[in-house]
């Protein structure tokens, strides 16, 4: 007799589409969250860049550099844990993600940063 057969079995249920328009929700979440961005950083000054920052349930922040989604449902976060600054990427569903994104000024010497986005 296996270990395994004693634990509970748990089922999870698949995200899947339950309509024709939800078969996008990150898509969009990712698209609209883009835009913003960008109608954000035209407004600018030259010494001045967008700090987006997402944050875990447990309060963790996580300096987002790079955002992309799998449909229909998963958006992918990759960056830095503020803490500890070592690389991380994100899984999450698109309704359990905060977003904070700031004005920061660009330390002397350094590139304006910013979000890259893609596809999958």
């Amino acid at each position: 007799m296996s270990f395994l057969s004693l634990l509970p079995q748990i089922s999870v249920p698949a995200i899947e589409p339950r309509g024709s328009d939800d078969s996008c929700q990150a898509e969009q979440f990712v698209n609209r969250l883009k835009a913003r961005l960008a109608e954000m950083q035209r407004d600018l000054a030259t010494h001045e860049q967008l700090d987006v920052v997402a944050f875990l349930p447990s309060g963790q922040a996580i300096s987002v550099e790079v955002m992309g989604y799998d449909n229909p449902a998963l958006v992918t976060l990759q960056g830095q844990e503020q803490g500890s600054g070592k690389s991380c990427t994100l899984l999450a569903h698109q309704s359990s993600l905060q977003v904070l994104v700031s004005i920061e000024m660009i330390p002397f010497g350094a590139q304006r940063k910013t979000v890259n986005f893609e596809t999958r």
